[in-house]
């Protein structure tokens, strides 16, 4: 979850500047609107001021254009700040240089009208999208792209890519092809993975348009609700980083607002709602107050930080040798849901199923073996299924493909199933399977060794999470698939997905698949539905030994890998995570790796493996204390010495006793009882006399009550 590290005033409306409204950042400076309460529709002389702030709120310079400017936007591209103006008719356009001074004349639309305009803009890669206000019904646009493109000249024309009375997934009920509240289009914005993001101010909707202006276009939506009084919807924002600083249009007060965050996730917005920020989740549509007492919040900019902070590896250890097992070159990982280590030795068997086999250990959270299974052939892909907790392991990744579940209450294996045709077993076997996800009871699979464009990569198990017969699929993604290059920002780019391998379900729901020989990671989100969209990034030139790869939901947290040239499995705590980043296990650099999406740019985290292969997260546990608990107090540890534990609590406990109040002996005396042993002296705390240790008490007690009686 988002937090505010620091909130302060940029900068104040100056003479004759009021209300601001947008704002965009770019090359170093702060660009901000201030309406001055001219006429939406340039009707009656009025003018906005454009304004360019540097870093540390001093103006740069000062622009005065003619009418109301409400979107104003720096092309990534080429630099030049674009202002639209009169968004409720009259539209017009001026483009700014920021390194001569020098603006524009008015560029006019084609088609002119005095009741309709243009809000906002945005741009993709060289692509220019435009939000399109007062839709009067179904069919009038709300969302258009502009023919002229991103240096236009003469009347501006334009081709809709969004219309009133489009559909969509509510994202909040998972139900898909419902209209879509488009009665107010705003603000329009272009996010890190190539959609964009609208919002209609009036409906308190916003909506991602995934892959716009193409075939397989798209749309989800968001319907804010209980809202503080007073709230509206303005700006919407999806972070392209972990950390950064916000800067926010302050309306009623004139100023604009300089908040720094930290810990936002890979799948949250932020949305400008008047009375303050709201944070949405975006896989469930979840909203979250962030920011509170603003008044008349409108426009948003955020600016990543440049430098975040490097992860650091703050301990490694080994957790697992296949010497100790009889098994060799330790590959799949997975973790049941109580926590233990579930590993794959491959044992060099063949991967068509010709000879060997592979052994399956599952280790306890102190990694002593609990049991050892043996399974014909070579396995690759080795999943706890959570919604079962059926083990589900995948033999022969290149040809001869068969599925083997195990009951790990009874250790029972299931006899091999296989797949029906027109799968093909034998000497003219040439593909399978290598890997597993779940989404609930969906079951996804990545396909191996395609041959020709239109060869499936992707596929969804017909027969669901509890699969019996011949194994059906139904293919979701193809060789020849295009998607979105996320370095680039290029649309429409055939998918890197020669060599399909690992296939991991990230928290969101989408998929991460691995292809060794393109040396890529394609993200697949909402797989298997109308909204299916995909996108990747390209790792550097003679990278090679892709393996598994996730992106983390912490900043912190611990890392599992399959260190199969050494024949350990190792754990590695790290801290420093980038949340928006991809972190994968390649064999070339003999590491795993943080990867940028947005630059490319590879950078080894945790370094002197030997052929890393699969790999595990676990985020570190988040805990919010009360208010009430300030002082420090610990969580309840989920592990360790409950003696030791209590003693520590109660010392502290004793020195907030001191400090805050009057100290008391017979208070010190019990805590000092319950860490010396008794179990029941949690019990005789008397919150009445003491009502800051309310909380606290509540922790101990569990920790008192969980205590043997024997202890």
């Amino acid at each position: 979850m988002a937090q505010v590290t620091s909130s302060n005033v940029f900068a104040f409306g100056g003479q004759g500047q009021t209300a601001p409204d947008s704002l965009t950042a770019g090359n170093g400076s702060i660009w901000a609107e201030y309406g001055n309460g001219a006429n939406s529709a340039g009707q009656g002389g009025g003018s906005s001021t454009i304004v360019q702030y540097a870093p540390d709120g001093t103006t740069q310079h000062t622009y005065t254009l003619p009418g109301l400017v409400d979107g104003l936007k720096i092309d990534p591209n080429t630099g030049i700040v674009w202002a639209l103006q009169n968004q409720d008719g009259n539209s017009t356009v001026t483009l700014i240089n920021p390194d001569t001074g020098l603006v524009s004349a008015p560029l006019s639309p084609a088609e002119t009208s005095a009741t309709n305009g243009y809000d906002d803009i945005a741009f993709i890669g060289s692509k220019v999208f435009e939000s399109y206000t007062n839709p009067s019904g179904n069919g009038d646009p709300v969302v258009k792209q502009l023919t002229n493109g991103e240096v236009p000249f003469g009347p501006l024309t334009y081709t809709t890519v969004l219309a009133d009375g489009a559909t969509g997934t509510n994202v909040a009920t998972g139900q898909t092809n419902q209209p879509i509240p488009l009665n107010d289009p705003d603000s329009l914005k272009a996010n890190p993975d190539g959609s964009l993001v609208q919002t209609s101010e009036a409906d308190k909707t916003f909506t991602i348009i995934h892959n716009p202006g193409t075939a397989s276009q798209s749309q989800s939506f968001y319907q804010l609700t209980n809202l503080p009084a007073g709230s509206g919807l303005d700006d919407v924002i999806v972070p392209n980083a972990g950390s950064g600083t916000l800067y926010i249009a302050n309306g009623g007060a004139n100023q604009i607002l300089k908040q720094t965050l930290t810990g936002l996730g890979p799948n949250v917005a932020l949305a400008s709602v008047g009375t303050g920020v709201v944070e949405v989740d975006l896989t469930t549509g979840a909203q979250t107050p962030l920011i509170t007492g603003l008044q008349g919040s409108h426009g948003m900019a955020f600016v990543a930080d440049a430098t975040p902070a490097a992860p650091v590896v703050q301990s490694e250890r080994i957790v697992a040798v296949g010497s100790e097992v009889g098994g060799t070159k330790p590959d799949s990982l997975t973790l049941g849901n109580d926590g233990s280590l579930w590993v794959e030795y491959g044992n060099g068997a063949d991967p068509t199923g010709k000879s060997g086999s592979g052994t399956i250990v599952h280790y306890d959270t102190a990694g002593r073996v609990l049991h050892t299974y043996s399974l014909p052939g070579s396995i690759d892909g080795l999943r706890v299924d959570p919604t079962t907790n059926q083990v589900w392991a995948l033999a022969n990744e290149d040809a001869n493909g068969q599925l083997t579940l195990i009951d790990p209450v009874t250790h029972q294996v299931s006899p091999a199933l296989s797949y029906a045709p027109p799968y093909v077993y034998g000497a003219a076997s040439s593909r399978s399977y290598d890997d597993v996800a779940f989404d609930g009871n969906k079951v996804y699979l990545s396909a191996t060794q395609p041959a020709a464009l239109g060869d499936s990569v992707v596929q969804l198990l017909d027969n669901g999470n509890n699969p019996i017969g011949p194994l059906t699929t139904t293919s979701i993604l193809r060789l020849g698939d295009t998607g979105t290059n996320l370095t680039t920002g290029q649309l429409n780019q055939p998918l890197p997905v020669s060599d399909p391998d690992s296939l991991m379900m990230l928290a969101n729901g989408s998929l991460l698949l691995a292809s060794d020989k393109d040396a890529s990671y394609t993200i697949i989100d909402h797989p298997g539905t109308a909204q299916q969209s995909a996108s990747f990034v390209t790792l550097p030139a003679g990278s090679s030994g892709l393996n598994d790869a996730i992106i983390p939901t912490s900043t912190s947290g611990t890392f599992y890998v399959s260190n199969s040239g050494s024949n350990t499995v190792i754990t590695a705590k790290v801290t420093g995570l980038n949340t928006h980043d991809i972190y994968a296990a390649v064999g070339s650099d003999k590491a795993v790796v943080q990867i940028d999406p947005t630059t490319g740019i590879v950078t080894p985290v945790i370094t002197g493996l030997d052929s890393p292969h699969g790999m595990l997260f676990v985020p570190d546990a988040t805990t919010s204390s009360p208010a009430s608990m300030t002082a420090g107090i610990p969580p309840m540890p989920p592990y360790g010495d409950l003696n030791s534990e209590l003693a520590g609590i109660a010392q502290q406990l004793a020195t907030l006793a001191q400090t805050s109040i009057p100290a008391s002996s017979d208070i010190a005396q019990l805590l000092a009882q319950l860490g010396g042993g008794s179990a029941s002296a949690a019990t005789t705390l008397a919150t009445g006399s003491m009502p800051w240790l309310a909380d606290a008490q509540a922790q101990v007690q569990q920790l008192a009550l969980a205590k043997p009686a024997t202890a």
